[in-house]
């Protein structure tokens, strides 16, 4: 799924005043110079420039509705850009970033959702996947949406971060603080519901 055309994140940032090529430094180097005043907004665009798109795509798979998707996404970069200065690099840069965005969509979904039951099916989103256009005009992707709305939360998290995220289990394990035998579990409970979806879909 593409994303807006408009900026996620509405920040005046100054034109970098700096000639350090930012799109080349590794993730170490790039988290170095969060904690440099001077070129703390140039890493942070650079940080938008490489993870706002996977962010979106990945918040997109997890609440169906393309308005949702763009509030939480502009959410989850607004919370990194305030906790920037506190990143120490104990855990990987996109695994600190997926794990705002995971709680930043389920405190969005509570938010306007109160009465959800994380351990069931999310069939609300059902409605908002038949409104869409944009998936509705892609048969496949939209059987596989559809799939997705009727499994439980958790197991849907896991799912979208293995599959369409490609985060191996260690990731995802230290991003969800959950052994890797219970999301390989879960992983293999998607998959067969989800096969079983597909084919009555």
């Amino acid at each position: 799924m593409s994303l807006p055309e408009r900026n996620i994140v509405k920040t005046e940032m100054r034109t970098p005043a700096v000639s350090i090529n930012f799109s080349k430094l590794d993730e170490a180097q790039l988290v170095s110079y969060f904690h440099k005043p001077i070129y703390t907004e140039d890493a942070f665009r650079e940080l938008l420039h490489r993870y706002q798109s996977k962010i979106y795509a990945y918040v997109r798979n997890m609440v169906i509705s393309r308005e949702d998707a763009d509030d939480i996404t502009q959410l989850v970069f607004i919370k990194v850009w305030q906790n920037l200065n506190s990143f120490r690099g104990e855990s990987k840069l996109n695994t600190w970033i997926y794990r705002i965005a995971s709680n930043e969509t389920i405190s969005f979904l509570r938010k306007k959702r109160p009465e959800i039951d994380f351990d069931q099916a999310q069939m609300f989103m059902v409605d908002a996947l038949q409104q869409d256009e944009s998936i509705s005009e892609r048969e496949i992707e939209a059987k596989l949406q559809k799939a997705l709305c009727y499994l439980p939360f958790k197991q849907k998290l896991v799912f979208v971060l293995r599959y369409f995220e490609d985060l191996n289990y260690d990731e995802i394990a230290e991003l969800t603080q959950t052994s890797v035998s219970a999301l390989k579990s879960s992983y293999h409970h998607a998959v067969k519901k989800i096969e079983i979806y597909l084919g009555v879909l």
